[in-house]
């Protein structure tokens, strides 16, 4: 069968040369784009977790994921913003170094790296900087290596180690104890393997044997930290806030959008199959029927190619969030695929991995408030690298409906090897121009052009990383005229998306949180009127005055953020309750301070 121009191009690369490769793609998007949010999330939690905790404990519902971050700062601390960058490459890489070593010997080499190449892409769309995410897509393939290995090898220390992964990725982020479903491919293996019920049971005693150690030893730690009572506290406001039916992050809430989108995913995929199959067929039909037409036929195939780039290019540009349709398409056709694989008569181990693959696609995004939009790219590691060599693999579809006993009213669909082939290049040329194009667009909540971001922000932490002349001005602006009122240490209050400024100026989150908005409108009231019983101390307010979420600010001046009106009713009760005064404001900024620092 002839294969593809990328899967030769992938299969003939030196192996080496493609991990360069993979690295090379990841560095080169690190060094622009200026996140103002999640970011200054994960930054600050990393920067404060050993030092001021206190601080940042609604962050510890992420807590392992914080030690990494904040050993690694503590290691490397004048590499700032970047250096984190450069940990988050490290994550990724290493996560694709286990990924290829698991399937490499079930997949063919062209296909698995071409959708490697895919996946890596697709990741330069999210957060740089080493974050929950990364370490949950890294520690979750740690599992599926330790799980395949223990149950394909028989080595129960391997089971045991997989259940550890899961405790260390549960810590990492709480929602992932979800991966305490993979006990599913103990048992799934055992039906594969003809083994009895007694010996499947012993695989998943020392699976969750594994878990519980590990989780122990974690506690442990916590309590040696001194964390336990952070942690514990996140896990109660977490609690709380997922009582209420209209929280984002509510139990109803997620499971609605997870059958949502993963209904849209099936369906997306469904559809475009269908159309393309469709397509094809027609355009073979209509090669066999009109021969005299045949010397355009090729101008018009590569007109309609050339359209087809044109507007992945314009689409990518005008919404960069149009991308979610072909996450969903890939999504939607990875779990029809997994599917078929697993009910079907393909080699065992090829079974366990599809398995495996589909249950991480599945369980991982859940936690999220916008579950495969965020989550979603990190949770198809095994299983797109499956259907990509499943489908780059089929070499002709046949269909053929018939509407009556008469031949001539029978109608047939025939997709051969060569069309196949020609379809199979299409497909990835514009799955490939699109995610560039997407990239190239897209830094992470810094939607500009790439040409226009080499501009610093003057602070040694940011140091290194470009955005555009007008972020970095009112940025800039509000660094200088705010260290009028506060310094380093300070309680700050910054409102309500800006979580970054506290890493930036070594401030301390009031709140418990950098990120107010992550908090309801009840638990938003609570935290505020709470952190001034605690502290006795009136903060300085920063607060903006438009998004810092998926937009160019500040050069969106169309755009008209609203806070929400609850939360804002509360905050402006307080600055009028305790006499602020606003002292400054630029484009997108405002400050304000107390009229005493301290309550009397």
């Amino acid at each position: 069968m002839q294969r593809t121009y990328l899967e030769d191009i992938f299969d003939g690369m030196n192996e080496k040369l493609f991990f360069v490769l993979i690295i090379f793609i990841q560095l080169i998007f690190i060094f622009q784009g200026f996140d103002f949010a999640d970011a200054g999330f994960a930054a600050d939690f990393y920067s404060r977790i050993f030092s001021d905790p206190s601080s940042v404990q609604y962050n510890f519902m992420f807590w392992f994921t914080g030690i990494i971050g904040g050993s690694w700062l503590k290691l490397f601390p004048g590499l700032g913003l970047l250096g984190l960058r450069i940990a988050g490459v490290i994550c990724t890489t290493f996560t694709f170094w286990i990924t290829y070593n698991l399937l490499k010997k079930y997949l063919y080499t062209g296909p698995l790296r071409l959708s490697l190449f895919l996946i890596t892409l697709f990741l330069t769309t999210a957060i740089k900087e080493i974050n929950y995410d990364d370490v949950t897509a890294l520690f979750f393939m740690c599992t599926a290596w330790f799980l395949f290995s223990g149950l394909t090898r028989g080595k129960p220390y391997m089971l045991f180690l997989a259940g550890a992964f899961i405790s260390l990725n549960m810590f990492s982020r709480l929602p992932n104890i979800l991966g305490l479903i993979l006990i599913l491919a103990i048992w799934f293996s055992g039906y594969l393997n003809r083994k009895t019920v007694k010996q499947v049971l012993i695989q998943s005693l020392i699976f969750i044997t594994g878990f519980g150690i590990m989780s122990v030893l974690l506690l442990g730690l916590m309590k040696t930290l001194h964390h336990d009572m952070y942690f514990l506290n996140s896990l109660k406001l977490t609690r709380h806030m997922g009582t209420t039916i209209d929280d984002s992050h509510g139990l109803y809430t997620m499971l609605k959008l997870s059958i949502v989108h993963f209904g849209e995913a099936i369906s997306i995929s469904i559809v475009v199959i269908v159309a393309l199959w469709s397509l094809a067929a027609a355009w073979r039909r209509l090669k066999s029927d009109l021969p005299a037409s045949i010397p355009f036929l090729p101008i018009v195939k590569w007109s309609i190619l050339i359209i087809l780039t044109v507007i992945c290019i314009y689409r990518a540009k005008k919404d960069p969030d149009f991308w979610f349709y072909l996450l969903l398409f890939y999504a939607g056709t990875s779990l029809i695929t997994g599917f078929l694989i697993i009910t079907g008569r393909q080699p065992k181990n090829l079974r366990l991995l599809a398995a495996i693959g589909s249950i991480m696609l599945l369980v991982m995004p859940f936690g999220s408030n916008y579950i495969l939009m965020t989550v979603g790219k990190y949770a198809i590691w095994i299983i797109v690298p499956i259907m990509v060599d499943y489908m780059l693999n089929i070499r002709s579809l046949s269909s053929r409906v018939v509407v009556s006993e008469n031949s001539q009213h029978s109608y047939e669909q025939v997709i051969d090897t060569k069309h196949m082939t020609g379809l199979r290049n299409a497909s990835i040329y514009l799955t490939l121009i699109y995610i560039l194009s997407v990239t190239y667009f897209y830094p992470y909540f810094d939607r500009s052009n790439r040409a226009l971001m080499h501009y610093e922000i003057n602070n040694k932490l940011a140091k290194g990383i470009f955005t555009t002349e007008s972020r970095a001005k009112v940025i800039n602006e509000l660094m200088s005229e705010s260290a009028n009122y506060v310094k380093p240490d300070d309680y700050v209050l910054a409102y309500d998306c800006i979580p970054m400024y506290y890493y930036l100026t070594d401030t301390r989150p009031y709140m418990h949180n950098s990120w107010p908005w992550q908090y309801n409108d009840a638990v938003f009231k609570e935290e505020l009127y709470k952190s001034l019983q605690e502290t006795h101390t009136f903060p300085v307010v920063i607060m903006q005055k438009r998004s810092t979420l998926g937009n160019n600010w500040p050069d969106n001046y169309s755009e008209n953020y609203t806070f929400r009106p609850r939360t804002l009713a509360d905050m402006n009760d307080f600055l009028n309750t305790y006499q602020y005064r606003q002292v400054w404001e630029n484009d997108f900024f405002k400050i304000y301070i107390p009229a005493s620092k301290t309550v009397h």
